[in-house]
């Protein structure tokens, strides 16, 4: 008997990786993981998800770490550039109050 277990991972328009039937971002997840938190801590972190597809994703996570790391700096890079072009956007109070706290 051949068995084949189907990753519950989904992509939208924007290429972006989250659980199916949830809002759950798959680099939410690994960066829970890298944490530390179990899966059975994730599941209650994230009620919507169910536990079997937590350790679905972090199996997959594991066994294509190359591929998820890739993944994760195209995501970064994607934060940091929405970062950049919204910068414009805020007031320079806003802006400087933000600035002050993450520097």
């Amino acid at each position: 008997m051949i068995l084949t277990e189907r990753v519950p991972l989904a992509q939208n328009e924007a290429g972006d990786l989250y659980v199916e039937g949830s809002r759950v971002f798959l680099e939410d997840l690994v960066d829970l993981y890298r944490q530390g938190y179990s899966p059975e801590e994730m599941a209650l972190a994230y009620p919507s998800l169910a536990l079997a597809d937590l350790y679905a994703v972090l199996a997959y996570v594991l066994r294509h770490p190359a591929e998820v790391e890739v993944y994760l700096e195209r995501q970064g890079v994607r934060a940091r550039e929405a970062e950049e072009k919204t910068r414009g956007y805020r007031s320079t109070p806003l802006r400087e109050r933000l600035e002050g706290r993450s520097g």
